[in-house]
């Protein structure tokens, strides 16, 4: 039983072929040929797998006293291959850089993917049932050193992608995998200037090399450590960043990076490595998310201590006030919160399309704002900056050495910078880091 099939109906569909009972037995009888010759020729490539494969079908049928015409034996090859070396139908859902999510909701009924600027969509195959959910789940994780039993039935883990792996049966649920899949390059602040305003990016892009705490808080999968990634563009090459997650998800290009991640098998806590990069001396610490009481705590003891030039964090919170107000509930003193310099909101939102009458999901920064006397001052909002009266500006000032006019013509200088230079992280890592920090202003 391969433990899974088409269905006829799907918004999203993969081109793989229907096989009959017939081929699919074949396909398994299949398995037990490849473990015997595998056995006396070493597999070192996907071509060579795959002809091992062609060769163990051809054996079958002979066995089973059928003929394999050559297309007939190039679609079992290809099914085969996925079955017994990769992830089933989810091998090609996982290949293909357009869809953000991959979600499996129990047998029977089809797996659905978020396909980046279109949506949810249903996929025209799904699992038979949940033994097989549970055998593909058990694959995924085998690599990583990770199962899961009926005594333990939830997973979280990070797949060699780096996309992150959630999974549970029953009686959590009626077998479920999450797959949020992550870029293998960050978007460059050119590529988020749809999100935030140029005039916006280009304040930010001064923040980021100012020694400033600085946290970025939104809804789920509203983009909070996309555009973390993406700011980081704007920080030194040079400088020292530690890095701590629960799950590995900031990707900055800095080669002095040390990053320690929390394993709840072993009751090692995002808490607790905070505490222990109080011995670290970073430049510039990053806290993945923020989510408890003892994780809160450790971020403002971190930043009210000063260890790190800049300190940085993810957080759930869907305005400024929204955020304050949470911190308040974990404990955080009004007289502490002075400590973050700024809070970036950035929001996960439907927007309507008068047009074609389609309603289309959109990231966007709605506030950024700075905290003084425990309260916030917003300065950009509705895509609009406003700095009068900002104590933020004050404190550019201060770092720059520059007055605000100085910081005007800055402002200007940053936003041709961001407009010109390549749009693809890396290229834009490098113009910035050679304009900023290297040859100076041509």
């Amino acid at each position: 039983m391969l433990g899974w099939r088409t269905l006829e109906k799907g918004e999203y569909k993969l081109e793989i072929p229907n096989l009959s009972e017939q081929e699919k037995l074949l396909v398994l009888a299949s398995y037990e040929h490849v473990k015997e010759l595998a056995r006396v020729k070493e597999v070192k490539t996907k071509e060579e797998g795959h002809a091992l494969i062609s060769q163990a079908i051809t054996n079958c049928a002979v066995e089973q006293g059928f003929y394999v015409e050559k297309r007939q034996l190039e679609n079992l090859s290809k099914i085969a291959l996925m079955h017994l070396y990769g992830f089933g139908f989810m091998e090609q859902l996982i290949e293909d850089n357009d869809i953000e999510e991959i979600s499996i909701i129990g047998p029977e009924k089809p797996a659905y993917v978020y396909v980046r600027n279109q949506g949810w969509k249903s996929v025209n195959f799904c699992f038979e049932n949940d033994q097989a959910i549970g055998e593909m789940i058990n694959k995924m994780g085998k690599g990583l050193g990770r199962h899961i039993t009926l005594q333990n039935p939830r997973l979280d883990a990070i797949l060699p992608n780096g996309s992150r792996f959630h999974a549970s049966l029953p009686p959590i649920s009626k077998g479920e995998i999450t797959i949020r899949k992550f870029r293998q390059h960050p978007f460059s602040p050119k590529e988020l200037c749809s999100v935030i305003s140029l005039d916006g990016m280009a304040l930010v892009s001064m923040i980021m090399q100012c020694d400033f705490n600085l946290i970025i808080a939104g809804n789920t999968a509203s983009g909070k450590t996309t555009t973390m990634n993406s700011l980081f563009s704007f920080v030194p090459a040079n400088e020292r960043i530690l890095i701590t997650e629960e799950t590995p998800e900031i990707n900055i290009p800095h080669q002095h990076q040390l990053r320690l991640v929390a394993n709840k098998e072993m009751g090692i806590g995002l808490g607790q490595l905070i505490y222990d990069s109080l011995r670290m001396r970073p430049d510039r610490m990053i806290i993945g998310e923020v989510r408890n009481n003892e994780e809160v705590e450790s971020l403002f003891d971190v930043m009210l201590a000063g260890q790190a030039r800049g300190s940085y964090a993810t957080f759930h919170a869907q305005s400024t006030e929204e955020f304050l107000r949470r911190l308040g509930s974990f404990g955080i003193k009004r007289e502490d919160l002075d400590c973050v310099d700024c809070v970036i909101i950035q929001r996960r939102i439907m927007e309507y399309d008068s047009q074609d009458r389609q309603s289309r999901e959109k990231r966007k920064v709605m506030e950024i704002a700075e905290i003084a006397d425990g309260k916030p001052s917003l300065f950009y909002r509705n895509e609009k900056l406003d700095l009068h009266n900002s104590k933020i500006v004050e404190k550019i000032c201060s770092h720059f050495t520059m007055d605000k006019e100085g910081i005007k013509t800055e402002m200007e200088f940053r936003k041709k910078l961001i407009q010109n230079a390549p749009l693809a992280y890396d290229g834009f890592f490098e113009e910035v880091q050679a304009k900023l920090y290297g040859g100076g202003h041509d």
